[in-house]
């Protein structure tokens, strides 16, 4: 996972395109030889748009679980303290001194942590991408709660870097996909976001890249029978099972002994997704965008989560990681 970008201001703009954008740059006239994969990223899926969560939304209470543990605990020692002297944790509750020294050292520490929660709540529950498909236009939700939008065929999309700079032995050189709005020259980045999913092998990446591009080239048909899952977020807050589900996504696929020891890990980030969650209000499209995304009564590819299997299909995934893997 990676938090880097999670500031919609951590996306360098006003500059130039570098060669490796260039380099690993995804056309969308290119078809592909590869496996289309939703990778469980659809919200909404008709002949008129496909609406896609964002980036973290898989990751969602990591960082809140993160802050309230710490600010919790902290916060109780300073509370023990205070009321059990002679334990001697702090300076005594008649040591006024000492209190408001030992305030004034945590203060900057909480003021970090709330700083650092903020960045998943009190904000929006997720930040929709929708691609028109009719009318050839991308909306997005952007993190700092504006919404901007570009013609599809004027979109540079390519496999970025979400480490600015990377060193040998500093961790895993994780990668997603940047689309970027370019301002008249063509050359410089006016403004980024990013598609859903991550990797550490660029190559998982095409296939999600696929997907999106055949809808948006080929139309809703070409991709409509890879769409197995949607999440119900659209117009209400997830409940705390679809909460789990979906932090689950990041286990899917993956050795069932190792699903078995990250499933604690799991349930207690599930308590800081509940909290990002129930703390921030529900992206809403302008009245202008939803008249553009108008859908046909009689929409024979129309995809939504009433239409939800009771169990998640992981048979998508293990195709797509086979065809990696050869």
């Amino acid at each position: 996972m990676n938090y880097k970008d999670i500031s919609q201001k951590s996306y360098p703009v006003n500059r130039m395109l570098t060669a490796e954008e260039r380099q690993n740059q995804l056309r969308q006239k290119e078809r592909l030889d590869i496996t289309p994969f939703y990778n469980a990223s659809t919200v909404k899926f008709n002949s008129t748009f496909m609406e896609l969560v964002d980036r973290w939304f898989i990751y969602r209470g990591y960082v809140t679980f993160c802050s309230l543990f710490f600010i919790a605990l902290t916060v109780s020692m300073t509370c023990i303290a205070l009321t059990v002297p002679e334990w001697h944790l702090v300076p005594t509750s008649t040591d006024w001194q000492g209190i408001v020294l030992w305030w004034a050292i945590c203060s900057p520490f909480w003021a970090y942590m709330l700083w650092i929660l903020r960045k998943e709540s009190f904000r929006w529950t997720h930040y929709p991408i929708r691609f028109n498909y009719r009318k050839r236009m991308v909306y997005v939700f952007c993190l700092d709660g504006v919404i901007r939008s570009a013609k599809w065929d004027d979109l540079f999309f390519t496999i970025s870097r979400c480490r600015r700079s990377y060193t040998p032995g500093s961790g895993p050189q994780i990668w997603d996909i940047r689309g970027h709005a370019l301002k008249a020259d063509r050359e410089t980045v006016e403004w980024t976001f990013a598609l859903h999913g991550d990797s550490e092998d660029p190559r998982q990446l095409k296939n999600g890249w696929e997907f999106v591009r055949r809808y948006m080239e080929e139309g809703p048909k070409a991709v409509f029978g890879d769409v197995h899952w949607c999440h119900d977020v659209a117009s209400r807050r997830e409940t705390f099972r679809e909460g789990l589900f979906a932090l689950n996504l990041n286990l899917n696929g993956l050795p069932r002994l190792i699903q078995y020891i990250s499933a604690p890990v799991v349930w207690l980030i599930s308590i800081g997704r509940v909290f990002a969650i129930r703390t921030s209000k529900i992206p809403q499209w302008p009245a202008a965008i939803e008249a553009k995304c108008r859908i046909d009564a009689s929409d024979p590819y129309q995809r939504t989560a009433a239409q939800n299997p009771a169990k998640f299909p992981t048979d998508p995934v293990s195709v797509v990681r086979e065809q990696i893997s050869q």
